[in-house]
């Protein structure tokens, strides 16, 4: 008896604490919030564990928030609160996961690029399971040991002293626990000063692995530049090369000039040699010329969607999206390099045709036709170099023009996405204090009946218009009608409201007429929704022969589904059974128990 009073003194003690918390003033809306942040974080991949703990607590107390017992709406609210901070620690655990993924994603493109980069980062599994045991003593004990892990990996610095509450309500239940080690309030503060310390240790991580993310960038950057480089190092070698041997064979071709005659033939050959290479330069040159525009398409796509989703998107895909702009924009500096290199080649051959023209005047070892061609060939090359000139020139303006346009949008929708977070953390702001403002409206109003009445009113005209809309809506308010009619409970057939046995006389299965009237009232409800069915089913005490308790049963639930087919619910609807004294919800030891016994329940579910 002593223990008994010990633990319910210890229950009070712990229910009074709560009520001074801010926590305990939470709404069912905050709780939905915290959980779709987590959602939207990618918490059903990355941290699924925390993530369907949430969404089962969330449930619960959606399903009981309005409820008319007062310990279950208690209960509603205590499961709305542990929903909350496991979906906050979802949030968090998906936000550290996230990071690690683009820390990893840079080592492997640093390795790609011929770098290394290894790092020993903290890391846990999406999935990873929580054992805290059977008993609520053990259930503190492993909130205990979180807290501890939170505390030696930083937790501290987590703002709002999130680890000194949670250290301080899990004192609370330690205390329960010493009188009771089967306790619910005590497991209530375990789970949420659990929960408090996973989100202050996957904080701490976040925050060690984020100091890692820009000097990979710079890295990943820096290889990545260099890798541009050596190939950019690798083309100019190749092509000083071609320059040097189209330098060699001009030559060769101006020395057989000044002998024609002897060595036409040869001349011919070196000409028709001389001529490839021109073909084969100005082929270099389109396929450069289109390698770029479609480098320029590229990158201009890959831009668009950054632009796009620094607007909306996650980091971590805003990061993927600036690599790959990265990439595309090294990609195009290299194609741009080789038409540099491309117009250099062109301005050599130009050069050194001139000096062999000038030469061949000079000397006077070339006849006028060949003069002439050689002034023709001139002239060609030079017009092709001036062409190329001011394409290359025209298009590296367009593209810095481009290029200054993109970065003031980019800047822009960065300037809007944080402008956007600032409102949503002041909107965010407004609506918790419009919501604890309502909620000291909600404590005033109960004091006077009047104006609670008035309020319930308010809230039944807001639910019949959502009911218009949402067939949901519908059938919660059905079931809240049937409440006020009979009896109510829900469990996993469905939602059974409960007929007593004083709708038949004693071993009747003829209706009473007031029994008559209830039946009419529910099938009304009942004709609100054509998507439910009923199931009714008769029971009976142990009174009797199991034989007659079986057939009594069966003949008062035929009656029950006769007149709600006879108040317009359609036969297919309904189906009826007995169950005798096989199914007793009371004791059969007593007149009070067999009074309960003897029934017939409507089990209510959908089609």
């Amino acid at each position: 008896m002593q223990r008994s009073l010990v633990t319910t003194f210890l229950a009070l003690m712990m229910a009074a604490s709560l009520a001074a918390q801010p926590d305990q003033a939470i709404t069912i809306d905050q709780a939905q919030q915290a959980f779709n942040a987590a959602q939207t974080a990618g918490a059903a991949t990355l941290a699924r564990e925390l993530y369907d703990e949430a969404q089962w607590r969330l449930r619960q107390a959606h399903e009981n928030w309005d409820a008319k017992k007062r310990d279950d709406r208690d209960n509603a609210r205590i499961k709305a609160l542990e929903a909350l901070w496991a979906s906050r620690a979802a949030l968090a655990k998906s936000q550290w996961l996230s990071a690690n993924a683009s820390i990893r994603g840079l080592q492997g493109d640093i390795v790609r690029f011929g770098g290394n980069a290894p790092l020993d980062i903290e890391d846990e599994a999406a999935g990873l399971a929580f054992a805290r045991g059977t008993t609520s003593k053990q259930r503190v004990e492993s909130a205990q040991r979180a807290i501890d892990r939170a505390k030696a990996a930083g937790g501290q610095s987590v703002p709002a002293n999130e680890l000194s509450i949670a250290q301080a309500n899990l004192d609370s239940a330690k205390k329960i626990v010493k009188v009771d080690s089967q306790n619910d309030s005590a497991d209530h503060l375990a789970y949420v000063a659990e929960m408090r310390a996973r989100r202050a240790l996957y904080l701490a991580f976040l925050t060690d692995s984020i100091k890692y993310l820009q000097p990979l960038q710079m890295e990943r950057t820096r290889l990545a530049q260099a890798a541009a480089e050596l190939s950019a190092a690798a083309e100019r070698t190749r092509r000083e090369q071609a320059e040097r041997e189209a330098a060699e064979m001009q030559r060769r071709l101006a020395v057989e000039a000044s002998s024609r005659e002897a060595q036409a033939v040869e001349v011919d050959r070196l000409r028709q040699q001389v001529e490839e290479n021109r073909r084969m330069m100005e082929q270099r040159v389109e396929q450069d010329r289109l390698a770029r525009i479609e480098a320029q398409r590229q990158l201009d796509d890959v831009m668009k969607r950054y632009e796009s989703a620094i607007g909306s998107a996650s980091s971590a895909e805003i990061e993927t999206l600036r690599r790959q702009v990265e990439d595309q924009q090294i990609s195009l500096r290299a194609i741009q390099e080789r038409e540099r290199l491309n117009e250099q080649s062109l301005s050599a051959e130009i050069n050194s045709l001139r000096g062999e023209l000038q030469t061949s005047r000079d000397q006077g070892s070339a006849n006028v036709q060949l003069l002439s061609e050689r002034q023709a060939e001139l002239q060609r090359r030079e017009e092709e170099f001036q062409r190329l000139r001011r394409d290359r020139e025209q298009d590296l303006s367009q593209r810095a023009d481009l290029d200054r346009q993109r970065q003031e949008a980019i800047a822009e929708a960065q300037t809007r996405r944080q402008q956007a977070e600032a409102q949503a953390q002041e909107l965010r702001m407004q609506v918790e204090q419009a919501q604890q403002q309502t909620e000291k409206t909600k404590a005033e109003l109960e004091l006077t009946r009047q104006q609670a009445l008035s309020a319930q009113a308010d809230l039944d005209r807001a639910r019949l218009e959502l009911a218009a809309r949402d067939v949901e809506a519908r059938r919660m308010k059905m079931q809240a009608e049937l409440s006020r009619l009979a009896s109510t409970r829900s469990d996993q057939r469905g939602f059974i409201v409960t007929l007593p046995g004083i709708f038949f006389d004693t071993g009747k299965s003829d209706l009473k007429a007031g029994a008559r009237n209830t039946l009419t009232k529910i099938a009304e409800q009942l004709r609100s929704d054509d998507s439910v069915r009923v199931a009714v089913e008769g029971h009976t005490d142990n009174v009797g022969s199991e034989e007659s308790n079986q057939a009594l049963s069966e003949k008062r639930a035929n009656a029950v589904r006769d007149l709600l087919a006879s108040a317009g619910i359609t036969t297919d609807r309904i189906g009826s059974s007995g169950r005798g004294e096989s199914t007793p919800i009371a004791t059969n030891k007593t007149a009070a128990g067999r009074q309960q016994n003897r029934r017939v329940e409507l089990v209510i579910t959908n089609q």
